[in-house]
């Protein structure tokens, strides 16, 4: 059976088609990756220039499905879907050329969605923190013995971190420490949670956590999950973020598309392994798109 699941996310668009069966995907057909900005400067509202970049990824995406001869679609939206008061603006458009419903999703299906997609990978046996970094929200997972235990969606999105705090170039001591104050004060229940759930394995899902994973110069596999090193975490993080947009650009194994917003995700990530401590840190190329198309696969 062939299926095709389509993430509009408040950064990146995702397409994804596959071949599976009985929730298992077997072998992967296409996947595409476009830069929409759809939450750019903010998810309150989106721009009628975002909303056009959007419409065309998406009859990018129908084109490529046309193609592709896909059996069973799922469409999601997420945090700039779920939160702008014109959302309705783009998805009404978008779903006439789609030829389905959007559905947008709240933030916890979204953690069980990236969930099940790293379960793909992963028996998840030991105590485990999966992060989905996102443009308008970060997913957080607690999993054990295959079981996710605990989950929270945070509205600390890049797009949204990068618009209120990261205004100049480099970012600044100042704005740097207000915002990882302002992450502090927001990631308070998981610091309290984690006092009792010491993780052992630390799963980084997203764009983010793969600029980490290209600059280490490691090879990297595309189903599997890829280590890196915490020593290579801090070392590349603290490197991002003393660097100008344009020093950036610079950067060996540094995306172009990720150069604007990869700032503020550092300082997240940075934050978030100090909460976590020693971990194995691995980044998983399975995340959301893989847990829609597994219940996709799964259904008679």
């Amino acid at each position: 059976m062939k299926a095709a699941a389509i993430d509009l996310g408040s950064n990146t668009f995702h397409l994804l088609i596959v071949e599976g069966e009985k929730g298992s995907i077997q072998k992967e057909l296409f996947r595409q990756r476009i830069f929409v900005g759809l939450g750019d400067g903010g998810i309150e509202w989106l721009s009628e220039e975002a909303i056009e970049r959007g419409l065309e990824a998406c009859l990018a995406f129908r084109k490529m499905m046309n193609a592709s001869g896909v059996d069973r679609l799922k469409v999601t939206g997420t945090a700039a879907l779920r939160t702008a008061a014109n959302a309705r603006e783009f998805t009404a458009r978008a779903e006439a050329i789609l030829g389905i419903k959007i559905d947008v999703i709240d933030g916890n299906e979204e953690a069980r969605y990236i969930f099940e997609g790293v379960r793909q990978l992963s028996a998840l046996v030991a105590p485990t923190i999966i992060v989905d970094i996102g443009g308008g929200s970060t997913e957080i997972i607690l999993a054990k013995n295959g079981k996710m235990v605990w989950a929270q969606s945070y509205v600390l999105g890049v797009g949204v971190m990068h618009a209120a705090f990261h205004h100049l170039e480099p970012i600044g001591t100042e704005a740097e420490q207000a915002l990882r104050a302002h992450i502090r004060m927001t990631l308070g229940p998981l610091q309290e949670y984690l006092l009792s759930f010491p993780v052992e394995v630390f799963i980084g899902a997203s764009g983010s956590f793969e600029v980490m994973e290209s600059m280490t110069g490691k090879p990297t596999y595309k189903n599997m999950l890829n280590a890196v090193e915490i020593r290579d975490a801090y070392k590349i993080s603290r490197l991002i973020i003393s660097k100008s947009r344009e020093e950036r650009m610079q950067l060996p194994g540094m995306p172009l598309e990720r150069v604007k917003l990869i700032v503020v995700a550092m300082i997240l990530i940075d934050e978030i392994l100090k909460l976590t401590g020693d971990v194995k840190l691995m980044v998983t190329p399975y995340a959301l798109k893989e847990g829609l198309l597994a219940e996709l696969l799964g259904r008679s």
